[in-house]
């Protein structure tokens, strides 16, 4: 499962950052894209602190600069790492208690967090896809499979 996690974040670090470096050569750095990023990006520091019982800010929908977005990335990718390099296989159940952004307290597994995690990044990155079509632009390959090609 570790193994797994660790492998499955390192694509989402490169798919996050594919994006950026695509981003800044087609001199996007406004609108709705970046307005997505940067809740994908938010969204995976807040869960990050979740899963650690840290503090958080549930305000996962501010408007970040590209550069912002850029510098998140890699603090994303450094935490993310570290947190996943500290959990023993048997962690992975270990149930964290958190409040989502309406004040309602859940349980979830580390293993269903994450799992969560990779799949709201994945799909926030459609969306990003699907608007860059929309403003005449290539979508940016990120499928898995890519990253392991």
């Amino acid at each position: 499962m570790k193994s797994y996690f660790i492998d499955l974040f390192k694509y989402h670090a490169w798919a996050n950052q594919k994006l950026i470096d695509e981003l800044k050569s087609a001199g996007i750095n406004e609108g709705t894209i970046l307005k997505i990023l940067s809740h994908l990006l938010l969204a995976e520091k807040t869960w990050l602190q979740r899963l650690k019982s840290e503090k958080y800010d549930n305000n996962f929908w501010i408007d970040l600069t590209l550069e912002d977005c850029s510098k998140l990335v890699e603090n994303n990718e450094l935490q993310i790492n570290e947190y996943l390099s500290s959990l023993a296989e048997s962690d992975f159940e270990t149930k964290v208690k958190y409040t989502n952004s309406k004040g309602i307290e859940y349980t979830n597994t580390i293993n269903e967090m994450l799992t969560h995690l990779s799949h709201h990044s994945s799909y926030h990155r459609g969306q990003i896809a699907k608007e860059m079509r929309r403003l005449g632009k290539e979508p940016v390959y990120t499928d898995y499979i890519a990253y392991l090609r």
